[in-house]
């Protein structure tokens, strides 16, 4: 398996090209894009969070050229192991894990509102840079931040996210190759160093926003950095 910490190293590929031309009618030769292109656009950040309640976060003045920076606020999500992120079985039970908490396996029985985004966090060995451990996480809702009800599975768990940077680079259109993630990741470094920059490589995150193949879709790579108050 290819290493994540590899993908530094190498040249980041196009995304695609772009929206194709379609005819507006008979004898008109002007060229737009397909009403499809804009499908493989991230959907806005700030029309998602609109719907749906995302963690808080202040947007960063003087955000850079290919990237994205924010401050998350210290916050408190629930999430589970995943014994292999790459594998949809483990993916998809792990998912479940945390639903089943947020519908009442919980000490509360508490019913709890879904948020996103739902982030899948990737932890390093940091010698080889391959991946060593992954977890899934839900944000929990700001009326459950101070008293989070405690999961009734063992598997599941609490965890306190401190204050932090946040790098992250955006994509649109549906499950995204892992080909794909690591020519984001691989840009989204390159941007991040062009700015001086150096993010922590042995924690990265995926973070998907929207519900796959309904509508236009959101997904970012994610580097993270300490703040030094």
């Amino acid at each position: 398996m290819e290493k994540w910490g590899e993908m530094r190293g190498k040249k980041g590929g196009s995304y695609g090209k772009g929206g194709r031309s379609w005819s507006r009618g008979k004898g008109d030769k002007k060229k737009g894009k397909s009403p499809r292109a804009c499908m493989f656009k991230p959907k806005p950040i700030d029309e998602i969070c609109a719907e749906n309640e995302c963690p808080a976060f202040d947007k960063v003045n003087g955000t850079g050229c290919g990237y994205t920076a924010r401050i998350l606020h210290e916050s408190v999500w629930v999430g589970t192991y995943l014994t292999d992120y790459e594998d949809p079985t483990s993916y998809t039970e792990g998912f479940w894990r945390l639903f089943q908490y947020i519908n009442g396996s919980n000490s509360d029985g508490a019913k709890i509102e879904m948020t996103v985004p739902v982030i899948t966090s990737l932890w390093m060995d940091t010698a080889s840079l391959e991946v060593e451990e992954s977890y899934m996480l839900f944000y929990l809702p700001a009326i459950h931040q101070d008293s989070p009800p405690e999961p009734t599975n063992d598997d599941v768990f609490l965890e306190t996210i401190p204050r932090q940077y946040v790098y992250s680079r955006a994509m649109g259109g549906n499950s995204p190759s892992k080909e794909r993630w690591q020519r984001t990741f691989n840009d989204l470094y390159r941007a991040l160093e062009m700015d001086g920059i150096t993010p922590d490589i042995v924690n990265i995150a995926t973070a998907g926003y929207t519900r796959p193949y309904f509508g236009r879709q959101r997904q970012e790579a994610m580097y993270f950095a300490s703040i030094d108050d």
